[in-house]
């Protein structure tokens, strides 16, 4: 159970780390990182309140400094954020235009762009205030230290195990678009969904069972950028170069402000929500830095500018080429052929790269949790995780086989908590206890509760949307583990609703 067993560290704070202690002078920081007066008042404050008990406070040793020149560079944390970031989310980029319309779809991927870069920097400044914390979930319960302790429960149950769910689901749906690419890459083989995820995790697993660390593969994370850039690049390119007259289907027209609908703006959201967010594993990013005060260098002046510019030009420019009949990924609107084996290429070998960033934050926590080994063992122990963490992602990736549905469902349930909410309560409960409170205008102070206003609107209101349109699916296209060759074989039968095909079929698929 990872959540026990990541708890009872962060009380006492990780082996060879030390407490969970804020930076600078410790003003008789006691076990645990409470200090004295600290604990005593939350012993006073708590002695008749209904509510779980405060966790066990274990002595940890002091904490260990990291060597110097040790850990990633500022250009390799770049690549990793870049690679977590820019992930499966901007495949659907001109669906969520299409939603908008070019000219608002332009502000609100800026602004939700904004909005998570500004997250990912108050988890940061969280994180400088606690240097010893680890993981996502280490810091939050450090922050929440000199909380009332059911809100230090609350804070330790909702953000490792949300965190790790998270990750579950973000891999599932990475295996799934590797299957898809794939599929479409070999079209003329006429394999079934299931069957290409098989494929895709059999190519993974080598490469996951051979790296701890996510800065383990610079290689491989720099190829991912590049794959990112073909991905979608290629059809860009490919559909503005054959003009709107052949990419755009009849009827599709494009426009400045879409008619909006509560359930497009919801829905849109939502696949913005996945697609932009950097916060899941953001801590563990800056645990691997040699010098974790670079950060905003790396995200800020590095990956920022390359993420703005991925998201605005693959939304804008797929909705201008394909307009407002714009569904699923980007590499839809390819013919058969060519340009569409090369584009599946990209996206398989991004989703690869994209699958072993995330997956080293699980199964080492899974590792840590159920095997705390060292030597051999641990090198049998870390494959036997990653396997059993692929055989869960599998099932995930075929449990919900519709890229725009699973996106929208995770981009309404795991991500609004974990990468809006855990980091803005954090700052808060900080902002609150610490006796050296870090500086904060009243006008970041509205920001973030606005970005909370935004986090419970898509949790409550965009689920019923995504769960709307995933049982629909379900009963018009097949359930889990069907052969789902939808847009992936080169025939009506499953084809048919791409624009190219429509001329030549007689039928359409629902």
């Amino acid at each position: 159970h990872f959540g026990s067993s990541m708890s009872s560290q962060v009380q006492g704070g990780p082996p060879g780390r030390g407490a969970m202690t804020p930076a600078g002078p410790t003003r008789g920081v006691g076990p645990g990182g409470r200090t004295a007066s600290a604990r005593s008042a939350s012993k006073g404050r708590h002695c008749h309140a209904v509510g779980p008990p405060l966790p066990p406070v274990v002595e940890q040793p002091p904490a260990v400094e990291k060597a110097p020149g040790v850990g990633n560079s500022v250009w390799t944390t770049a690549v990793l954020v870049t690679a977590d970031a820019v992930g499966a989310g901007i495949l659907g980029m001109p669906v969520v235009v299409a939603k908008f319309g070019w000219l608002l779809g332009l502000l609100v991927i800026s602004a939700m762009l904004a909005m998570n870069l500004h997250l990912a920097m108050v988890l940061w400044r969280v994180r400088m205030r606690f240097p010893s914390a680890r993981t996502l979930g280490e810091l939050v319960v450090a922050a929440f230290e000199r909380a009332p302790g059911w809100q230090l429960w609350l804070a330790s149950s909702f953000s490792v195990e949300p965190q790790m769910l998270s990750i579950f689901a973000y891999l599932g749906l990475y295996l799934l678009v590797a299957a898809k690419g794939l599929g479409m890459l070999f079209y003329d083989y006429r394999l079934c969904l299931p069957q290409c995820a098989l494929v895709a995790g059999a190519l993974i697993l080598p490469i996951a069972c051979s790296s701890r660390s996510m800065g383990g593969f610079r290689l491989l994370m720099w190829l991912n950028v590049l794959a990112t850039c073909g991905a979608v690049g290629i059809p860009l390119v490919y559909l503005l170069a054959e003009g709107v007259e052949e990419s755009r289907p009849e009827g599709n027209n494009i426009e400045a402000v879409a008619t909006l609908t509560a359930e497009g703006v919801l829905s849109g959201l939502s696949t913005l929500n996945f697609a932009t967010a950097s916060q899941l594993i953001i801590v563990e990013i800056i645990d691997e830095m040699a010098d974790p005060a670079e950060m905003p260098k790396a995200f800020l002046w590095i990956s920022a500018p390359f993420q703005w510019a991925a998201f605005l030009a693959t939304g804008v420019g797929g909705y201008i080429a394909v307009g407002s009949g714009a569904a699923g990924m980007i590499i839809r609107a390819l013919p058969f052929g060519v340009p569409l084996r090369h584009a599946a290429a990209c996206v398989a070998m991004h989703m690869l790269a994209t699958y072993i960033l995330k997956g080293v934050v699980l199964c080492r926590a899974a590792q840590e949790a159920l095997f705390p080994s060292h030597g051999c063992r641990a090198c049998l122990s870390w494959a036997a995780v990653c396997f059993g963490v692929m055989v869960v992602a599998y099932f995930v990736a075929n449990a919900v086989p519709f890229f725009t549905e699973a996106v929208e469902f995770i981009g309404c349930t795991f991500t609004p908590l974990v990468c809006w909410v855990l980091p803005i309560a954090s700052f808060l409960r900080l902002y609150r206890d610490a006796e050296d409170k870090p500086q904060v205008a009243k006008a970041e102070l509205a920001v973030m509760f606005v970005e909370l206003a935004i986090a419970v609107v898509v949790m409550i209101f965009g689920l019923v949307t995504a769960l709307d349109g995933i049982f629909r699916l379900w009963s018009e296209l097949g359930y889990p583990f069907d052969c789902h060759c939808e847009g992936i074989w080169d025939d009506c039968e499953c084809s048919a609703q791409r624009h190219r095909l429509a001329n030549d079929c007689s039928t359409a698929v629902p």
